[in-house]
């Protein structure tokens, strides 16, 4: 009969009777803890926090089943967010681990797919994710598993010195991006549809998984909008360059009449540890 590890849950969650993980006593204790890539442990203690506020943590067996019924979730106001102690028999496992800012929790379907279902006005966020194997022994221990950004980011930043005083909405229609992801190859799975409606602001964020490759391109297009629904002004953008880990931003003008093909005058700078590094274009 093979010995289970015993543990102890950092987050106070119990495994369930039907799940091939037991709760056991103070001995042999083996814990998972998930640090984003990007973060500085040189430095002691590493604020996950800062860098997604859920984690939702699914373990599978060499078979591809997974370990618990239920995913396991933590957010940023639980004790030892990012630290999962759970109870296993030895052996070899898949854990896949994604870390977000989303309301509701990612769906781990399996190593190979992630899903993001959005709710009314709440798309994708900064989103990082492990998969990899872990072998759980006889002994004591802690795993720390590494998280990488799976994600690109389009940052557009308004340079209007007026606009018009209806304006109160912006609009953001975009095509070529993926709301689904699959783990072991961190690619964007399914190419979508999205369309996202923000407050009025001078800069607005999207992410998105580029589509089956580490990098893509976006069809966006900008619409300013009243409250009342009404368009004042409308931007269109062919080919938006989007790029795992990497910030493409756009600078200029939305309520500019003017017509005409748009000047992509881009270069690539590294800014922080955060991101690889960050494009420049101007519209």
């Amino acid at each position: 009969m093979r010995k289970i590890i015993a543990t102890a849950l950092a987050v106070g969650l119990l495994l369930t009777a039907c799940e091939k993980a037991t709760i056991g006593g103070d001995e042999g204790k083996t814990k998972l803890r998930f640090i984003p890539t990007t973060a500085d442990v040189t430095r002691g203690e590493v604020r996950i926090g800062d860098y997604f506020t859920k984690l939702n943590v699914q373990l599978f067996t060499p078979e591809g089943e997974k370990v618990f019924s239920q995913m396991k979730t933590q957010t940023v106001d639980d004790a030892d967010f990012g630290t999962l102690s759970v109870g296993l028999a030895a052996g070899r496992y898949t854990v896949v681990a994604v870390g977000h800012s989303s309301i509701r929790s990612a769906t781990i379907k399996s190593p190979e797919m992630v899903q993001f279902t959005a709710s009314d006005g709440e798309k994708l966020t900064d989103t990082f994710c492990h998969c990899g194997e872990v072998t759980i022994g006889e002994e004591s221990g802690i795993h720390e598993l590494r998280m990488n950004r799976v994600c690109a980011m389009v940052r557009f930043r308004l340079t209007d010195e007026e606009v018009p005083d209806g304006f109160m909405k912006l609009k953001i229609d975009y095509t070529g991006g993926s709301a689904n992801f699959n783990p072991s190859t961190s690619e964007g799975t399914t190419k979508s549809t999205q369309s996202e409606l923000r407050p009025k602001a001078s800069e607005y964020r999207v992410f998105t998984f580029p589509y089956m490759a580490a990098t893509g391109a976006l069809k966006m297009t900008l619409s300013a909008l009243t409250d009342e629904g009404t368009v004042l002004a409308q931007k269109v953008i062919e080919s938006v360059p989007v790029t795992r880990n990497r910030i493409t931003t756009y600078t200029g003008h939305l309520f500019d009449d003017s017509v005409g093909e748009i000047t992509q005058q881009g270069f690539g700078i590294t800014i922080n540890t955060e991101w690889d590094g960050e494009d420049f274009f101007e519209f």
